[in-house]
Parts: C-alpha cells; structure tokens; sequence
C-alpha cells in the first residue's frame, strides 16, 4: 500500500512538473508563432495593397484630365468593377477617394453582372459590366435561393448528374453602373461526358425545369433595356457578412482617413480585434506619393483605402496543433519513463538501505560471536581460571580473530570491487586450468569427506585471471560447504556456459536471488557455516564487471551455480 502512494505521488509530481513547463514552452512558442506569423501577414497585405493601388493608379489615369479630375466616374467604376475578383482578394474592402476626401468608388456585396458592350448602337466584342443590389429587387429568401444556386458544389460523376445552374438575366435595364433586373433565369445543366482525370467535359440542359425570378420593376425613367447579361458565378459568397459590412464602413470612413497618419500605417497597420484577429487598415496615395505640406498635412490627388481582417489561429493553426500533440506526446512519454525510472531509483535506494540495514545487522551479528568468544577467553586468562587451558584459549583467540580478520578483508574486497578507481588485466584465460588450479587447494578436504569431482569440458575467455580465479574459488568452496560427505561436485564447461554443480539440498526458491547479496547464505543459518556470507557477493561483483550473466538453480538432487562468458 505504501509503495503504491509513493509511486502516485512521484508520478504525479513529474506529469505535474512537466504538463507546467509543456504549457509554459507551448504557450511562448504559440506567441512567438503568431508574431512571426503576423510579420508575414503585414508583408504579404503590404505587398497586395501596393499592387492595388497600382492597378487603380492606372484606372484613374484613363478616366482623369490634365487637373488630375475625374471626366466622367461611370466609366471608372465599370472599369473598377471589372477588377473586383482582385481588389477583393481574401476579404479585402477598398475605397477610392479624391484629394479632398470624396468617395469616388467603394467594393460591396453586390452581384457583378457582365452584358454585350454597345457603342452607337452596335454591338462590341467587348463586355460590359455593372452591378446589382438583388436585395433591392428580391425577397432575402429569394436572394438566398439564387446564392445556392450561383455557389452550389455538386460534382457529378455520372452522365445525367446534375453539373451547375446557369444564372442569367433576362432583361434588365441600366442606370449608371447598376443593373436592374426584369427577370433571373436559373436552369439546371447535367453532365454529358467526362474526361481522363473525372472532370465533365461537355454537358447541357433544357428549359422545361427553367426557375424564374421576376423584380416586378417598372421603367419609369426612361433607362436603356438590354436582353440579356450574366452573373457571374465567382461571386463570394461571404461579401455579404457582417465583418464585411464592418470593412465597408471602415474603408468608406472619410474621417477615418483625415486622421490616419500615413506612414506609421504603411509601417505598422495591424490592429488586434480578438485574441488571435488582427485588422489591416491601409491607405495608399496615388502613384505612392505623399505631398507634405507644412510639414505635417499629408496630401495626394487620390487616396486608395483597403482593409482586410486576419485570423492568426485559421493561418498556424494546422502548424500549433500538429507541434502541440506532438509535443505532448513527447513530454508523455519522457515524463512516463522519467517517472518509471524516478521510481525505479527509489526502490533501488530503498532497497540499498534496506540491503545496507541488514548487512549492518549481519555484520554486527557476524563480529559479535567472535568477539563474544574472545572477550571470555581473555576475562578467563585474566581472572587465570583453568590456567592449564591457557594454550586453548589463546588458539581460540586466535582462531576468532583470523574470523574476523576474514569478515573486514572480505568488506574491504568488496568496496574495491565496487570503486570506480578498479582496474582490470584482461587476457587470455582457460576455465579448465583454472579450475584445476582451484580444485588442487581443495582436493585434500574433498578426499577426507569422499566428495567426488569432476571437471568436463573447456573454453578460453577473455578475463582479469585474479578476479576469475576468485569467482571460481568461491564457488567451489560454496559447493564444498553445502555438499555433505559422500557426495559430488561436477565443473562443466560448454559452449559459453560455465557450470558448477553440487549435490545435496535445495535453496528455497524464494531466496535463490537473495543468496548474492552480502551475508545471505544458501541455508539461511549463519550458524552453521563458517563463511563470512560475502563469497557470492564478491563473485556477484566480479562477473558485473566483467558484463557476464550469472544465476543458480535447482538440480534433481542438488543445486547449479552459472556464468555466461559471451
């Protein structure tokens, strides 16, 4: 239970600590995109808006005299009108002033409509244009149903589907540069034929589903009618909206202009609506040239007015999103495996400690008995009781003493082992003579208990020849403490595998792990055993080094120690 709220509480600290730092660092990148982003805006409206006023310089030059005034303004507000694809490009609103601040031209929501161009009373190649206000003529449900119809996307894809409604007028008269309508046809046209790519290459349709819309106007004064116009299908259908309307009005604010200082707006135009909205407000002189008189009133002979608004989250949106979840996914997995790790860290410090309390105990334990032992001899000697003893009790001292000298060079082997400072001698070493070499310390001790061994096999690795020789004494004097009198011990070496096996009984399997961990023994009972409980340590130690895998296991009739060499 107690390790199941320390690792809640590591985990949430972390997933905490880094959902912060993810805000933090997305939220400044978030900023610092939509700067950059709005950098980019400036430069491209910047550019549009010279580009612009370019196009209406030229205009104004054929319909202006040597005065610089305007000769006749329907001419020009036709040719204006004939640009309107381009002078409203992604939502821009243009207005066209003269000098003093009258409105000349101004874009609105209004449909282009493009008839046969009629000089003298012949008909030109060229078109003519005008516009018309359908929601002075029709019903908002009727202007509705024609915008469907201009705008509808239906793509056929079969012979018979219906392809487009093609909008006419059928009569309309003209004053000015408006259009006035007599009647709105709209007829259904199905697709025919398709070519390679899926796209309709011919089509038509019949007049028996023709839509009529009529505007019920009568002539009254006198205007020229005409037989048939068109309207165009490019129209947007969002000029019609209420932040258009706002743009209008903007553009068409004559005070608006006498106050604006023009240079900072050609430096800076944007102005932040909503968080991520800016509006571009722009105004351009004509032939970008900019009078100064007395040193403050700016003046030019025509001024172009444009306005645009920029939504910053439609334009990186796609960019901060793909970088926000990948991003979270990123600190998920690094705050995920920090975590694990974090965890992982505690427990194996925990278990240090713990490993570090048990070894204190057993150690204590372990110098207790000897010293406990050479107190008494040494208070007999003192208090000369059993003088004839004398020489028992000094062998006794002495023998506990070598114990414990053992217990202290065993600790200080270990902490060698374990310092960075280590340096190891690898070179060439055969198992089998090294084994041999072990087992001639031993093979007295193994005749006077009728202990069998064998040694099979052989294999030459790569080794510090000290530290290998110990990992192999210690494992043999393990097998020969835990092999009873009468039985065997079997070295076996194979393929890159080293095997030492003893007969005899089993560790519990619970504690095959624990046995390689200082003063834990294979039988539990210190007592018993005259070994200090570090030999499996230190060849623990010893095989980490050298990057070899070790483990024990159970036999039939006795226990396996191993080490992997490649």
């Amino acid at each position: 239970m107690q390790k199941n709220i320390t690792k809640r509480i590591i985990y949430t600290r972390i997933f905490s600590a880094f959902l912060v730092i993810y805000l933090l660092l997305m939220t400044g990148f978030s900023i610092f995109v939509i700067s950059e982003e709005q950098e980019v805006a400036l430069m491209e409206f910047q550019s549009y808006a010279a580009g612009v006023n370019n196009q209406v310089t030229d205009a104004l030059k054929n319909h202006i005299n040597a005065n610089n005034q305007v000769m006749d303004l329907v001419p020009l507000k036709k040719e204006l009108i004939i640009s309107t694809g381009y002078l409203t490009m992604f939502g821009t609103e243009l207005a066209v002033f003269t000098g003093d601040y009258q409105l000349l031209f101004h874009t609105t929501d209004f449909w282009i409509c493009s008839f046969p161009a009629y000089a003298e009373g012949k008909q030109l190649d060229d078109a003519d244009y005008g516009y018309l206000n359908p929601r002075e003529w029709f019903s908002e449900a009727q202007v509705s149903e024609l915008e469907n119809y201009l705008h509808a996307d239906l793509r056929p894809k079969k012979a018979g589907d219906l392809w487009y409604y093609e909008v006419d007028l059928q009569g309309f008269w003209l004053d000015q540069e408006m259009v006035i309508p007599d009647k709105i046809t709209v007829n259904p046209m199905y697709a025919d034929t398709f070519d390679e790519q899926g796209n309709v290459s011919s089509g038509g349709g019949t007049h028996t589903d023709e839509i009529v819309y009529t505007s019920q106007y009568e002539n009254t004064q006198n205007l020229p009618y005409f037989e048939h116009g068109s309207i165009s299908p490019a129209v947007n259908s969002d000029r019609n909206s209420e932040k258009q309307a706002e743009l209008r009005q903007l553009v068409t604010d004559e005070e608006k202009l006498k106050e604006t200082e023009i240079m900072q707006q050609l430096e800076r135009p944007g102005q932040r609506i909503a968080m991520t909205k800016f509006r571009y407000y722009l105004p351009m002189p004509y032939q970008n040239t900019i009078h100064v008189i007395d040193g403050q009133t700016q003046k030019s002979d025509f001024w172009t007015v444009m306005a645009r608004d920029i939504n910053m989250w439609e334009r990186c949106s796609s960019t901060l999103i793909f970088v926000w979840i990948s991003c979270l996914v990123i600190f998920l997995a690094v705050a995920f495996i920090l975590s694990r790790q974090t965890y992982n860290t505690y427990k194996e410090r925990e278990e240090l400690e713990k490993q570090r309390q048990e070894m204190t105990n057993a150690l204590a334990h372990d110098l207790k008995t000897p010293l406990s032992i050479i107190s008494g001899y040494a208070q007999n000697l003192q208090e000369n009781i059993h003088t004839e003893k004398r020489e028992h009790y000094a062998g006794h001292i002495q023998a506990n003493v070598d114990r414990m000298d053992k217990i202290i060079r065993g600790m200080l082997e270990m902490t060698r082992l374990e310092s960075d400072s280590l340096q190891m001698i690898l070179e060439e070493l055969s198992l089998a003579e090294a084994s041999n070499e072990v087992l001639a310390r031993y093979r007295q001790v193994c005749q006077d208990e009728s202990i069998a061994v064998d040694i099979e096999g052989e294999a030459v690795i790569k080794a510090d020849h000290a530290m290998m020789i110990r990992v192999i004494d210690n494992f043999f004097v393990n097998a020969l403490e835990n092999t009873p009198a009468g039985g065997s011990i079997g070295i076996r070496i194979c393929g890159d595998l080293f095997e030492i096996y003893n007969s005899g009984s089993h560790i519990p399997e619970e504690h095959l792990n624990e046995i390689w961990l200082p003063f834990k023994k294979a039988d539990l009972s210190r007592s018993h055993s005259q070994g200090t409980g570090l030999g499996l340590a230190i060849t623990r130690t010893i095989l980490e080094l050298h990057g070899f895998s070790y483990g024990a296991q159970n036999s039939d009739d006795g226990v396996v120690f191993w080490f992997k060499f490649r």
